[in-house]
């Protein structure tokens, strides 16, 4: 089995010399190298290229996004491609995870995270899938919604756009659209409601919560229910 090449940039000397010694305790993983500021981080990335980059947004010298965008940018698409972000941001602060989001890291963690959701996060990180905090999931939904008040005009046409999914996503979605039904299933499964929640809230049974969220699975063309809570506030689907 090859080990998860795991480098950490987070500038917290404790945080980051604790999450290294925990994460070097796994079977499976290793740590390829930390950092504590962007720049020093942005050349590790250069020079280890690892499976997953665990990157703090609040860095002393440049943020996050910075580094993010730096590493891709000075890579061919491809060999960057195969280093995936994982991004620690502060829950307090509102316009920073709205940042992490836009940066287009592939997961996204609250700095407060318990270590073994940290080390869930990062192993659906390297499988290809998203993660992100529910707490996270609920400040981009809530920006969205303001967003979406401010745009809307009298008597204007509301429209969906869902070009942040590729084509083949978007196709598949305008050829069956979501239901009203699906779109409040998703609204909570976005704000991290298990599927018993979900029954509560809505007044339904569990199998049919059940039916309602395959069904999104299946139109968003998502594996599971995190990867369908990032295409959703990706694509602003919910409104």
């Amino acid at each position: 089995m090859v080990d998860i090449r795991v480098a950490i940039i987070e500038d917290h000397s404790l945080t980051r010399i604790g999450m290294r010694s925990s994460l070097n305790e796994q079977e499976g993983i290793q740590v390829v190298g930390d950092e504590a500021t962007a720049s020093n981080g942005l050349k590790l990335l250069q020079s280890t290229k690892p499976d997953i980059a665990i990157v703090d947004i609040g860095l002393p010298d440049r943020d996050g996004i910075w580094l993010v965008q730096q590493f891709r940018e000075s890579l061919v698409s491809e060999t960057a491609a195969q280093t995936k972000f994982l991004m620690l941001t502060s829950f307090a602060k509102e316009q920073m995870v709205l940042a992490a989001f836009a940066a287009g890291a592939d997961s996204y963690c609250v700095k407060t995270i318990k270590f073994e959701l940290l080390l869930e996060a990062l192993h659906i990180t390297h499988e290809g899938q998203s993660w992100i905090d529910p707490a996270i999931a609920r400040i981009v939904l809530k920006h969205t919604r303001q967003r979406a008040a401010a745009a809307v005009k009298p008597n204007a046409t509301q429209t969906v756009t869902i070009s942040a999914i590729d084509p083949e996503q978007a196709s598949i979605l305008q050829a069956d659209p979501l239901t009203n039904r699906e779109l409040e299933v998703l609204e909570l499964i976005v704000q991290g409601y298990s599927n018993n929640e979900i029954a509560q809230k809505l007044y339904l049974s569990l199998g049919s919560v059940k039916v309602y969220v395959r069904g999104v699975l299946n139109k968003l063309c998502a594996s599971d229910r995190t990867q369908a809570a990032v295409l959703a506030l990706r694509a602003g689907l919910l409104n």
